[in-house]
Formats: structure tokens, sequence, C-alpha cells
């Protein structure tokens, strides 16, 4: 397999902490990366040559996330047009998904932005369904990294985001029909927006988990939000060296010491804490809805 064959994806159910996690680790001198002019520009991967300023003395600090500056991106519009149900799809993609030409498609994204930035290796992110089955099924060799995040604040950010499409209803919204348990679980509690936000929770995390069983442990890593909030350095280190790189390189540790990782769990970030949002009811509900997902990841 050749370095173009093995990219890797940091995924993650959505507001569970995939900008922060790629703040601490995209910036290592030999990740390449799609940016918002690669998504903005889906077909002139020749802007990935921008991307290269990062690398640049002046940049190795706090300006490297200046709006104009190329920085990593969730680009659903590049992923998109290659791919016309990549971004919203009702279900997870699968191998099956996958016919030739949407392969070749994805091939030469990733090799021509890695061309273009110049770098070694490539990473890039996105949320929502894993899509563990589409892109094993086109790159055999790729890596998965899974940032979770407390299912308790996960809900609480979706309850917040007026973009959220839980508030028109499970018709609507893009995860597809509640199985019957899960749909009497939300009309026994009032068909709550709290139940569902945390019921949309449970199914991503729970399809995530399924479908890494598709690949090895050694390609696929569980990174915890909490624990990259409490050491964020250490948790940059794992992710590293699970991809194989260098994290004595001198570019990265400057760059690492200068991210800023907010606790957005416990502190005021844009919206207030769950912890100071909701009810003592609505967490005990939320807390029974979850048990077995927040047992599973030590959460309760």
């Amino acid at each position: 397999m050749d370095k173009f064959s093995k990219p890797t994806f940091v995924i993650g159910t959505g507001r569970s902490g995939l900008t922060p996690l790629m703040d601490l680790i995209s910036y290592h001198p030999d990740l390449s990366w799609p940016s918002q002019y690669n998504n903005k520009f889906p077909n002139k991967y020749y802007l990935s040559y921008l991307s290269r300023i990062v690398g640049l003395p002046l940049f190795n600090s706090k300006f490297k996330f200046l709006n104009f500056v190329p920085t990593h991106s969730e680009s659903y519009d590049l992923w998109n047009s290659l791919f016309n149900g990549f971004r919203r799809p009702f279900r997870d993609l699968y191998n099956f998904d996958v016919d030739s030409i949407t392969k070749n498609k994805f091939k030469k994204a990733v090799q021509s932005i890695m061309k273009y930035q110049g770098k070694d290796h490539f990473i890039a992110e996105y949320s929502g369904w894993s899509r563990i089955g589409f892109f094993n099924e086109i790159f055999p060799e790729c890596k998965f990294i899974h940032i979770i995040r407390d299912g308790r604040a996960v809900a609480n950010s979706l309850n917040n985001v007026y973009y959220w499409l839980g508030w028109e209803g499970i018709y609507k919204w893009r995860w597809g029909i509640l199985s019957d348990e899960l749909f009497n679980i939300w009309k026994n509690n009032n068909y709550s927006f709290v139940a569902l936000a945390a019921i949309q929770w449970k199914i991503l995390v729970n399809n995530i988990a399924d479908n890494s069983k598709i690949v090895s442990s050694k390609r696929f890593l569980t990174i915890r939000y909490e624990d990259m909030v409490a050491e964020p350095i250490s948790t940059a280190n794992h992710c590293l060296e699970f991809l194989e790189l260098d994290t004595s390189n001198i570019k990265y540790i400057n760059h690492v010491k200068n991210v800023k990782i907010i606790d957005a769990n416990n502190e005021e970030f844009r919206i207030p804490s769950w912890k100071n949002t909701y009810t003592s009811d609505q967490i005990d509900m939320i807390n029974i809805i979850l048990r077995d997902e927040l047992t599973e990841y030590s959460y309760l």
C-alpha cells in the first residue's frame, strides 16, 4: 500500500469535540487535510497549496487560527461533490454504496490534497454516521480516531442550536425511523426534545461502536473528550503515536503548547453546561435512557 491509501478519519457523533482535537493534532508537519477553501471550491484541489502557509514561522502561533488562514474543515461540500449522499444520508454509508467511479474520485481527492499540501499523511474530520464501511472499502488501510463526549453534554448542545432537526420530529431528522424500543422510550417521556437529543447520541455512538468492528484495533482508536480536556498534550501524543508520527517534532511541540482547550462540559462556552441547564428530573431521565452507554464509556 502506498501513502495515499492510508488516510485517517477523525469521527464523532457531532457536538463531541472534533474541532479541538483536530486543532491539537492536524497541524503536525506531516499531516495534510482539506481546508475551508477545498470545501468552498471542491474541484480546485490546487487550493491545498495555500495550506502550506501554516508551516511558515509567522504562523507557528495563534495566527494560524485567524479566519482567512487555511485550516482543517469538515468539508462536506467537498465529499458530497464526490458522492451525492455523503452529507446527509438517512442511514450510515457502507461498502456496498461504493462503486468504482466513487472509489476513484475519493482516491484522487486525497492524493491531490496531499500532493499540493506537500505532506506524507492525510487526515480529515466528519461527524454523524460512522461511514466506516464506506471509507474502509475505498481505503482498506485507513485509520479512524473516534472522539466521544458525555451524551448528556451532547444532548444539551443539540438542544441549544436552532438547526438541530429534532425540533421537527423524527420524520424530518437525519437518523432514520426509530426502532420500536427507542420510539417507546421517547413516547413514554412525553416526546421530550431532551429525550430525543439523548436518543440521537445513543443511536450514533452505538452505530460507531458497532461499525468499528469492521476494522482491527490497530486501525481504530477511541478518545474521550473529557480526557482531552484534562490532558490535551498527552491525548494529542496518543493520537499521533497511533498514527505512527513523531511526537518529538519541534514544530508540533511548539504548536500544541499554544492550543487552548475549553472544558465545555463544566464552563460556559457559547451555552451553559448541561449540569447548569437541565433540571434534576431531566438529568434523571437522560441517565436512564443512556445508562448502558454512559456506563460503557465511564460516565456513570
